[in-house]
């Protein structure tokens, strides 16, 4: 049985050298439509630039929400605590943030798709 494919035939053409992925940087070629695709798609996209503050802006939120909701928390935690005259376990404010980051959770998710 004889194999159709021969050494020589795999190693013809223009093969790129192993591990490299074959891609001419610029083999490609303007013509005459690819200039008005380009015009249109810088002024659609144009209004777009300044989109990469809107994850900041969601983490700037997160985190100021996260901060004064757990520093209230924790300050009611701490006062009930000790008017009762309890100790206050490492895990309880752990315990009531985890909660509470779970019911934002929860609670922001309608609301984004809504917007979105």
């Amino acid at each position: 049985m004889t194999n159709s494919l021969s050494a020589n035939s795999l190693n013809s053409g223009n093969d790129p050298n192993w591990p490299s992925l074959y891609w001419p940087p610029f083999s490609y070629k303007i013509t005459l439509r690819s200039i008005p695709a380009g015009i249109w798609a810088w002024v659609v996209f144009h209004k777009y630039r300044w989109s990469f503050l809107i994850p900041i802006g969601f983490v700037a939120v997160a985190l100021l929400t996260g901060f004064v909701s757990g520093t209230t928390v924790g300050l009611v935690l701490a006062a009930i605590y000790t008017f009762g005259s309890f100790n206050l376990s490492v895990w309880i404010p752990f315990l009531w943030g985890l909660i509470q980051a779970l019911i934002l959770l929860m609670g922001c998710y309608s609301t984004i798709t809504t917007i979105l």
